[in-house]
């Protein structure tokens, strides 16, 4: 879960930081320099997954986990979306660039949308993704598939460690994992909420975001925190202190000692 844990830490920020600009091109990709690859389109209930014929297995995976892993995310936040998810599985690192730039192409999946806020997808690094487990995929489509779901609920300014972190949280749901198998880098050292998204601490970052959301589950239950973020996500601002810090550190104390 180590694995995984870096790969979702590398997916720095999501639609959020990427906000509207990045994402102006169609899903359709582009022609696939491997000439005996054609571009397939696998459909599920719930969306589809565009992809090269030769990342067929890949793919086939992604579809057969997206019915359950949109009707998981459906179920936890119980809100009103459109409960559909259409994924790309770029055949190229030049078409996964033209998709996401440059900036984002290291990342395991990204969830983007374009300039009018129409066409929201899920875009996949094929070689990331290929080396992970089922439970780990279901993980992150689930992360992203959050992201879109939440999307139009959450402003540009929301911060990194509410929008991430409940991401996280809706991801790791009902995986029967601990905190510690899930958030391993943790220590109960903490005095301020993270915000190192983007720098040597970004992995740090994503698993205290994840916890606080642990914690604030261990307070308000599970739908507390749905409607915690729900109630923080569309302000322009949040204060900082709307999460006891302190409490915070304890429970960590008891959690992961």
């Amino acid at each position: 879960m180590k694995h995984l844990r870096t790969l979702l830490a590398v997916t720095v920020a999501m639609t959020f930081l990427l906000g509207v600009s990045v994402a102006l091109r169609p899903v359709e990709l582009q022609p696939t320099a491997t000439t005996h690859c054609n571009e397939t389109v696998l459909t599920a209930a719930s969306g589809t997954v565009t992809s090269s014929s030769c990342d067929g297995a890949l793919a086939s995976r992604v579809s057969g986990s997206l019915d359950s892993s949109v009707r998981e995310v459906a179920d936890i936040l119980d809100i009103s979306w459109g409960r559909r998810v259409d994924v790309v599985v770029p055949a190229t690192d030049s078409e996964l660039v033209s998709l996401v730039g440059p900036a984002f192409a290291d990342m395991a999946g990204i969830a983007i949308r374009d300039s009018d806020g129409s066409g929201q997808r899920v875009v996949i690094n094929r070689v990331r993704a290929s080396a992970l487990s089922d439970v780990e995929l279901r993980v992150l489509l689930r992360h992203e598939i959050t992201h879109v779901a939440t999307r139009d609920l959450t402003s540009d300014s929301a911060p990194l460690w509410l929008v991430e972190g409940f991401a996280d949280w809706v991801a790791f749901h009902g995986t029967g994992l601990s905190l510690r198998q899930a958030a391993p880098l943790l220590t109960p050292d903490v005095s301020a909420l993270p915000v190192d998204f983007g720098g040597s601490g970004r992995d740090l970052a994503y698993q205290q975001a994840y916890s606080i959301m642990v914690y604030l589950e261990s307070r308000l239950g599970e739908r507390g925190v749905v409607d915690f973020f729900l109630r923080h996500a569309s302000l322009s601002s949040v204060d900082s202190g709307v999460v006891d810090v302190a409490g915070w550190r304890e429970f960590l104390k008891t959690s992961i000692g």
